[in-house]
């Protein structure tokens, strides 16, 4: 369901040990499928209406009791300055971990720091490096796929195109032939994770039947790369190859369980948010002749023509102050969660162990106190003057602090050189009459996908 909401200014909250918020959740299982329903239909609406009756800071009394977060002061004490204080042991990844298991992003502790260690190398800044051409052959090889005046769902191509990314650079794997099975089991997942929070039993919840299906279809696809890379005589420098001659300090290897949920969790989080924010980046560019017109004059100047190179990135200021936009109003993971394993104060409230806080993103990123004109598409924002001026915790599309996603420059190199390759070779239009409304499930996509005419710009 499409979601508008004008944030109103909020008043400071008298000292209190304790937030203001709804009366305590009642206790009746139709009374939370009433609550779950609610949230479900309309989660930005939802939340945004009580942050517009509370305040920056909302509480649910429950078990464990909820805080609701979205002041950027507030974001960067939970992420940074208490972020010893914070886990990842939350109920919204415990539905998460169904899909990723034990990977990155649903671990804590010894666990993480060990995962971490053993995945950073291959996102060291000479790796990265060696990347960019992958990730503009593949948006050359997407652009030579578009004909002039054609229809393409652009949501569809940009999944495609960021999936055969990630699998090239990060596990040496041609991805074209899953792209299909990759794209169902996203769907499986996008439609069965929300719904099992519903409060209903096992037998008489489909999300958990379409998720097993998901589920089979994406470890079919994993558990095959994993023997492919194991079956080379000269293994390839990515992330996959290091993950299998990883040891330990006693000298173990990784589990075939270890790899595959490491995998997993790069492979959905690795190419889903970066093809989100392309494909509304497309839609905005669209809307706002404007500012598609400086980013041609900018593209046609530094490429004349030739492919894009990862040393044009530093030329192509305009093109990632547009992808940094794009963020900003459609934050691919619109929201974050922790769960606190010490008594910590955040905005003046106490906040006891054992308590669940959620950031919301989406609203912090329109929130008009610290964006002028919120809801419009400024690219220009975002030039470093601009940028310096506004607190750390109003702009975290990859979150900050020790849990910042590891992925965050490769998504921001991938995503400035396909939209800069695509740019310099078309432009779109959006499908006269087609709705155009968010799904916020596990990241905010188009609802009903974007269907744009393809208007060819140069041979």
């Amino acid at each position: 369901m499409g979601t508008t909401i004008e944030l109103e200014r909020t008043r400071t909250p008298k000292p209190s040990t304790r937030p203001p918020g709804p009366a305590a959740r009642a206790p009746g299982v139709l009374a939370r499928v009433r609550y779950g329903l609610n949230f479900l239909f309309d989660p930005l609406g939802f939340v945004g209406g009580r942050f517009a009756q509370y305040g920056d800071i909302y509480y649910v009394d429950g078990s464990p009791p909820l805080y609701v977060l979205r002041h950027p002061d507030h974001i960067e004490q939970v992420l940074i300055t208490e972020a010893r204080a914070m886990r990842k042991t939350h109920s919204a990844f415990a539905l998460l971990s169904q899909v990723l298991g034990d990977g990155l992003l649903t671990t804590d502790g010894e666990t993480w720091r060990r995962q971490r260690r053993l995945v950073t190398p291959a996102f060291s800044r000479a790796r990265l490096d060696g990347y960019a051409d992958a990730m503009a052959d593949e948006a050359r090889v997407e652009a030579d796929r578009w004909r002039d005046g054609e229809t393409r769902d652009v949501s569809v191509a940009m999944m495609e195109m960021t999936l055969r990314i990630v699998c090239r650079t990060l596990f040496g794997h041609d991805a074209s032939a899953d792209a299909g099975a990759v794209r169902r089991a996203m769907h499986g997942f996008q439609s069965s994770l929300l719904s099992l929070e519903l409060p209903l039993p096992k037998w008489a919840s489909p999300g958990r039947y379409r998720l097993a299906r998901a589920n089979a279809a994406l470890d079919a696809i994993i558990y095959r790369m994993i023997t492919e890379a194991r079956a080379r005589r000269h293994p390839t420098p990515d992330l996959l190859s290091t993950l299998l001659a990883a040891k330990d300090e006693d000298g173990s290897t990784l589990s075939e369980k270890e790899i595959r949920d490491q995998l997993v969790t790069l492979f959905l989080a690795g190419h889903e948010t970066t093809a989100n924010a392309l494909t509304w980046a497309f839609y905005r560019l669209s809307q706002h002749p404007e500012v598609e017109a400086r980013l041609h004059e900018e593209v046609d100047r530094v490429l004349g023509g030739r492919p894009t190179t990862l040393e044009d990135l530093a030329r192509l200021p305009y093109t990632e102050q547009v992808f940094l936009e794009t963020m900003r109003l459609h934050p691919p993971v619109y929201m974050l969660a922790r769960q606190t394993v010490e008594d910590v104060t955040i905005g003046g409230f106490h906040v006891p162990a054992g308590s669940e806080i959620v950031m919301w993103l989406w609203h912090t990123h329109h929130d008009p106190r610290f964006w002028e004109e919120p809801w419009a598409f400024v690219p220009e924002r975002f030039d470093k003057a601009r940028a310096a001026a506004r607190p750390r915790g109003a702009y975290v599309p990859f979150g900050a602090g020790p849990r910042a996603c590891i992925g965050k420059t490769f998504a921001l190199m991938e995503g400035q050189l396909a939209l800069a390759t695509l740019a310099a070779r078309h432009r779109l239009e959006l499908l006269p009459g087609h709705p155009v409304e968010l799904r916020p499930r596990i990241t905010l996509s188009p609802a009903h996908g974007m269907p744009m005419i393809v208007r060819a710009r140069r041979g």
